[in-house]
């Protein structure tokens, strides 16, 4: 549904003919600079996670993308800045803390993404944005699950695939060695992954053999929260939890509690936020970032921190009028497959309404430097324009087989840029959480990137 804010008597209106004269002149100078820095553009497809290892399905790296390695753009090339717009830090501590701490883990489908959703709205609203609730549903095979024990709910993993309906099941907890043929009957085991090498399947098929009810798989190291689904359309339910349920799964055994499993549906409904200047508002430049984490991880480098840049950022520009062009978003359903921006931008795509730069970010709130990806010119622009004011920054790429919400534009010919911090140590674990969060680098990343808007905005909307 929609959600309309009235344009206030201080929101900038460009005047007429200077978008368009703005457009041209942009274009022209990244014609130079393309001319000067190197042969090629393109983007890179940069996420937090692995696909093999983590529950992201990212999209491949097109042929033409590269690591830039060519000089940045000469300083000459670079504009003058004026008074920098200041990127509050508590304020963004603050949303890092409502979305990693007051919420937690925000699994798409789940009640806490549809909090987070509200939360986002509201406070796009408050800044005086016109704001736009975005459903879709998306297949995935990394699905919403829970296990209830002691009248606690824990959130896990569901290890079936899209192939399973929505399923539940309610049985008292047993040991689950799985070595043996005695029945289960109708209880529900609790197995233990205790290799990095899992018998996921195995323990599948031993339980669902011998009468089990649903299956729990207690992830018994920190990895991450993800397997091999199981393809069998009638398969029991099977549950992946974290490491840090072990004792409490342990306790269940021993009292021979009961416990219920529930799964989600394969075609959960997930939502983006869009925040725009005015209702039916053209978005020229378009700020974002995903809101979603995996099960069991409170989130709060990936991607609370970027959440907490985009919308600190959304604040600060609306704060002495909404800018023309300039736009917010944060997606849903990232980690499943970059669905949310997928969406977002087939749909800006069919309507002719692509932006002219989409600015990502994933993963920002720690290290001492800002690393920058996408296309090749605008990195090298925006690296040379952060260092010589003072941010140390860096050109970058990351592997193929991982991606971020930026790649889904750059998939349909829009230039891009992504603002993250280059370390993945903690994402999609229990320990991605807000003490490990350095506030010196969510403070930098905001400021670089509130400088690097600017700029854009000034170049491509007729100024702030």
């Amino acid at each position: 549904m929609r959600f309309a804010v009235a344009r206030g008597d201080n929101q900038r209106v460009a005047r007429p003919g200077l978008l368009m004269t703005a457009r041209l002149l942009i274009a022209i100078a990244l014609a130079a600079v393309l001319a000067t820095a190197c042969s090629g553009g393109g983007s890179e497809d940069a996420s937090p996670t692995p696909a093999a290892q983590a529950p992201t399905t990212t999209a491949t790296p097109a042929a033409a993308d590269a690591t830039p390695t060519e000089p940045a753009t000469p300083t000459a090339a670079l504009p003058e800045i004026g008074e920098r717009l200041d990127h509050d830090l508590e304020n963004a501590m603050e949303h890092v803390r409502v979305l990693s701490v007051a919420i937690g883990p925000r699994v798409s489908g789940s009640q806490e993404a549809r909090e987070t959703v509200a939360y986002i709205a509201e406070a796009f609203r408050s800044y005086g944005y016109a704001v736009e609730v975005m459903e879709f549903t998306y297949e995935t095979r990394f699905r919403q699950a829970s296990v209830t024990v002691g009248g606690e709910t824990i959130e896990g993993v569901a290890l079936n695939g899209e192939a399973t309906s929505a399923k539940s099941a309610e049985g008292r907890a047993v040991d689950g060695g799985l070595t043996g043929n005695a029945s289960f009957g109708g209880a529900i085991p609790i197995g233990s992954r205790t290799t990095s090498r899992p018998q996921d399947a195995m323990m599948y098929m031993a339980a669902a053999r011998n009468g089990a009810a649903g299956l729990v798989i207690v992830n018994h190291e920190p990895w991450r929260l993800a397997g091999f689904p199981i393809p069998a359309r009638d398969a029991i339910p099977v549950v992946l939890v974290a490491h840090t349920e072990a004792e409490r799964f342990s306790r269940a055994i021993a009292e021979g509690a009961s416990i219920s499993i529930d799964i989600g549906p394969a075609r959960p409904v997930a939502m983006n936020v869009i925040a725009r200047p005015g209702e039916d508002a053209r978005c020229d430049i378009l700020a974002g970032g995903h809101h979603d984490t995996v099960s069991a991880s409170p989130g709060a480098v990936d991607n609370a921190s970027g959440v907490a840049i985009i919308l600190e950022l959304a604040r600060a520009f609306a704060s002495d009028g909404l800018d023309e062009g300039l736009c917010f978003v944060t997606f849903g359903a990232e980690e499943s497959g970059l669905f949310g921006s997928r969406a977002l931008a087939r749909s800006l795509a069919e309507s002719g309404e692509l932006p002219e730069i989409m600015v990502n970010f994933d993963v920002t709130a720690r290290g001492d430097a800002i690393e920058v990806i996408g296309t090749r010119a605008l990195v090298e622009r925006t690296v040379a324009l952060l260092e010589r004011e003072g941010f140390p920054a860096y050109a970058s790429a990351l592997p193929e087989g991982y991606g971020s919400d930026h790649s889904s534009f750059a998939d349909v010919g829009v230039p891009v840029l992504f603002f993250s911090d280059g370390d993945v140590s903690l994402i999609h674990t229990p320990a991605d959480v807000i003490d490990l969060v350095e506030p010196d680098a969510l403070d930098r990343i905001g400021d670089g990137a509130a400088l690097m808007l600017s700029v854009l905005l000034a170049e491509i909307a007729g100024g702030p």
